[in-house]
């Protein structure tokens, strides 16, 4: 009778598992060569995972007392071999982390497993945690024991099993599906990646890249695990939002044609081949990529049917008009329309197709960024089948969606807990979103694979702080931080007497308003909504702000006392109302509205009232003339004005970079919308009198979409990231 060995239990990390018994690391079931030293480094790493192994750890299992040897080599070329077998670099560590002047550390999540034993060994005896004894054909009777000790194990298992489900069930509406899943990076290069897409074996994942120094990104391609990513596409646009075909021989993207319109584009997914465009579609893109992406509606952009003949996509028939779901033939390019959002909506996005073809998962915007989920039911030919049926309630936001691999459930990434992380809920029948405690901090846009049990997300890291550069031009300096933290602050605005700044920060968990000195000293909450308090405007007199809020659901307009108190909500006709501001003698608070399905400037008294239409042909960011002659707006990326009292609206500016703008006495700062570099915008003064326009200086970027210059003239504030933002894609493995 053979012996009864010791169970032992295996190290799973990512796609490896190291057996220490024999001493084989295998990588997706593969046999990794790697040396005694460095396969002793990985098992003591691995032994203590999360703690840190000093270089004299390393010494003592490495070698024995009183070996001479040059320890200190000997150890960096043994962790070299390590990270080389695991695909792993000192200054991106997936696994192993150097930490200067003490040692190592095993960062991934690792667990311990039963080994795969090979069919010559004694079989695991669930019941016991002791190894079985092998059964010998001459026994008979030890078979018969052997069979009932099989069915008591089944037993046991079928029964755990069913409890476990049922445990499952009943815990699945009110905290995390199963344990902490570990997110890994799937990439490690500079500049701006997303909108990942897993093709249909899930060994690849195709993305967007635009690389530090380039104008444009392109699509790329890249296996799972080690090895560079795989150029698709070189074009001098911006390629992005990829989705693989079902067969994985094509690949469908978007590519930029101008500030307002896309092409669908198809191309093998092997590379080297023709490019062929199916159709152009009118969507409103601001910087898809790179520091100044925002988009009218989340990602995903593209999904192809089961059968390959269609793709759906989003388009804007018009530049006031909802964004709708529209189907895409393959093979001649028609286009028809899905979804009919209703008017004061701002459309539908995040298109998601289950894995069986049959249901349609999308987003409806309901304010600025604030979105359910809807699902619907399929028919073959894409068109829908009743009325989409709404999944969430909770109207927060919502940036990327994707099915499960059983298409049971979907994934996405919100802010609905205060932060931006990935949910889970299921779709059929609806339950409560769960939070995936795997993902890190800010998640964009999710896929997750039909095969391969991988999920991919895009991380976005940001540093957006308030910053401020000198005007007059004998104390010009160089634009520096005025007001940072660790979290975001933006939207600052100075005091009537250029001696406070009102912003907003979500310094404290949630976006709210924060006044402090004009030299950035004495910081002040001001509100406490717990959920989204921006864009504060000071009153002429200095003694209230004006902001948009979103408490009550819907996005309304606000005031509260600069020292502090109560807010006041003006606004509450259900529609959306955001970026206020006062004219020049307090008594009226402009803002924009989209309560008639069209974008447009109101205004009400500033202790509420009636409220009143002023644009008839389309209006953004408004803010009165000093003489309180003129209101000056934004709109089709140009700024306009029109009499305050009323009358014929007229072009100020056909260029300008998002809203930023600041109306003087004699004239208005801005920023053009295109840059000189890639480094710079050009910061321009209009004389209105003269008309002409001179150069003030170089804005450095990346920059937020509004700015202000205090009213004395001496300073000018704005949005930017000190350090440079960018997103990379993470990975979450055995995701089910």
């Amino acid at each position: 009778m053979p012996g009864i060995e010791q169970q032992q239990s295996a190290f799973r990390f990512g796609v490896f598992e190291l057996n220490p018994r024999t001493g084989e690391l295998r990588k997706h079931g593969v046999k990794v060569k790697l040396q005694e030293q460095p396969l002793q480094i990985l098992t003591l790493l691995l032994e203590h995972a999360g703690e840190v192994i000093t270089r004299e750890d390393l010494q003592k299992r490495l070698w024995p007392e009183n070996t001479h040897v040059d320890f200190d080599n000997a150890i960096n070329s043994a962790v070299r071999k390590l990270r080389e077998a695991l695909g792993d670099s000192s200054e991106n560590p997936r696994f192993v982390e150097t930490l200067a002047r003490r040692g190592y550390r095993f960062i991934a999540p690792a667990s311990r497993a039963p080994i795969n034993h090979s069919l010559r060994e004694a079989p695991f005896d669930p019941r016991s945690e002791t190894v079985a004894l092998p059964v010998s054909p001459s026994r008979p009777a030890a078979r018969k024991r052997h069979r009932w000790w099989i069915a008591c194990a089944l037993t046991a298992v079928l029964v755990g099993t069913g409890v476990g489900l049922w445990r499952w069930r009943v815990r699945s509406d009110r905290v995390s599906y199963g344990m902490p899943l570990p997110a890994v990076p799937l990439t490690g290069n500079r500049g701006y990646e997303g909108f990942p897409t897993f093709s249909p074996e899930g060994s690849r994942v195709a993305f967007s890249w635009e690389q530090p120094g380039k104008a444009s990104a392109n699509i790329y391609v890249k296996l799972i695990g080690e090895g560079d990513p795989i150029p698709l596409t070189m074009n001098s646009d911006n390629d992005f939002a990829p989705a693989w075909s079902p067969d994985a021989r094509w690949i469908g993207f978007l590519r930029v044609r101008g500030p307002s319109h896309a092409a669908i584009m198809i191309i093998p997914s092997v590379g080297g081949g023709q490019e062929r465009e199916l159709a152009e579609i009118s969507f409103g893109l601001n910087g898809v990529v790179g520091h100044g992406r925002s988009y009218a509606a989340p990602p995903p952009f593209l999904a192809w049917s089961r059968d390959g003949r269609w793709l759906l996509a989003l388009e804007q028939k018009a530049p006031d008009e909802a964004l709708s779901i529209v189907r895409v033939s393959l093979k001649t390019g028609e286009k028809r329309s899905l979804t009919f959002p209703p008017r004061q909506t701002n459309g539908d996005g995040s298109v998601a197709i289950s894995p069986d073809g049959q249901t349609l998962a999308f987003t409806r915007t309901l304010g600025l960024f604030e979105r359910d989920i809807y699902v619907v039911a399929l028919a073959g030919d894409m068109s829908l089948r009743g009325e989409p049926r709404r999944l969430t309630f909770e109207n927060k936001e919502i940036d990327g969606l994707a099915w499960t691999a059983d298409g049971h459930g979907l994934v996405f990434s919100s802010k609905r807990g205060g932060r931006r992380e990935l949910w889970q809920i299921t779709a059929m029948p609806s339950g409560q979103p769960v939070r995936l405690v795997a993902a890190g901090d800010n998640p964009r846009e999710v896929a997750i694979s039909r095969e391969g049990n991988h999920l991919a997300y895009s991380h976005q890291w940001q540093d957006w702080h308030i910053w401020r550069m000198a005007l007059q031009a004998d104390k010009r300096q160089q634009a520096h931080t005025l007001i940072s933290s660790s979290q975001l602050d933006g939207s600052g605005r100075y005091s009537p007497d250029s001696q406070r700044i009102a912003f907003e920060s979500n310094r404290s968990g949630n976006d709210e308003i924060w006044t402090c000195q004009a030299d950035g000293s004495h910081l002040v909450q001001l509100t406490a909504f717990r959920a989204w308090a921006g864009s504060p405007r000071w009153s002429p007199d200095g003694q209230k702000i004006a902001f948009d809020g979103n408490a009550a659901g819907n996005w309304d307009i606000y005031v509260i006392g600069s020292q502090g108190g109560q807010s006041i909500r003006l606004t509450t006709s259900g529609a959306n109302e955001v970026r206020p501001s006062w004219s020049h003698d307090g008594k009226w608070i402009y803002y924009s509205s989209k309560r008639t399905g069209h974008r447009q400037i109101w205004k009400i008294p500033a202790a509420g009232g009636v409220e009143v239409p002023v644009t008839k042909h389309g209006g953004y960011v408004a803010f009165e003339s000093p003489d309180g002659r003129d209101l000056y707006y934004t709109k089709e990326q140009g700024l306009w004005k029109m009499p305050v009292r009323g009358g014929v609206e007229s072009r100020v500016l056909a260029s300008l970079f998002q809203n930023n703008f600041a109306l003087m006495g004699k004239g208005v700062y801005f920023l053009e919308s295109s840059a000189s570099s890639r480094t710079t915008l050009r910061l321009q003064f209009l004389d209105l009198k003269t008309k002409t326009i001179k150069s003030v200086g170089a804005v450095p970027v990346p920059i937020g979409n509004e700015m202000s210059v205090s009213p004395d003239g001496r300073w000018m504030l704005f949005n930017k990231s000190d350090r440079g933002d960018g997103s990379g894609l993470m990975l979450i493995e055995n995701f089910h």
